[in-house]
């Protein structure tokens, strides 16, 4: 595992219910520019549907935690999690994440896209019509997270 949250390939994302419940759920991520009047905020993002149940959720209640993760969102050993605010963006803010998606994760972006194809064409609209920009809180990028 990376010591820097914003070179893992996957991270488990945590939002809450209403009634204050945890849910998780894998995501990919990328590093985006910095945020904040200096520069200095770190910001990550990933794409997904606005219809998602995470969307719901951030819309409510922004706080989120990241997590270093497998694939299936089992948290590799040693890894801590990182106090985050999110944020759902569309427009050129999603285009942004999308483009850098697509620079991370070219095979299995392109693999996903491609097995999407069915669904679009019985009229189902894209996967992901909408980004989560979050900003890390609780993130200090010299410290050891495994």
């Amino acid at each position: 595992m990376s010591g820097n949250l914003t070179n893992e390939r996957y991270v488990r994302l945590t939002t809450w219910t209403s009634d204050g419940r945890p849910k998780h759920t894998p995501v990919w991520i990328v590093r985006l520019a910095s945020g904040g009047s200096d520069g200095s905020q770190v910001r990550v993002g990933f794409t997904t549907g606005s219809k998602s149940w995470k969307v719901r959720r951030i819309l409510r209640n922004p706080a989120v935690e990241l997590q270093p993760s497998d694939t299936d969102g089992v948290l590799l050993p040693g890894s801590l999690p990182i106090t985050a605010s999110a944020q759902v963006v569309h427009g050129p803010a999603f285009r942004a994440v999308r483009r850098a998606i697509r620079r991370k994760y070219r095979l299995e972006d392109l693999r996903i896209s491609l097995q999407a194809i069915p669904a679009r064409l019985r009229g189902r609209g894209p996967l992901s019509d909408c980004a989560v920009v979050v900003t890390l809180t609780d993130w200090h990028p010299t410290s050891r997270q495994s």
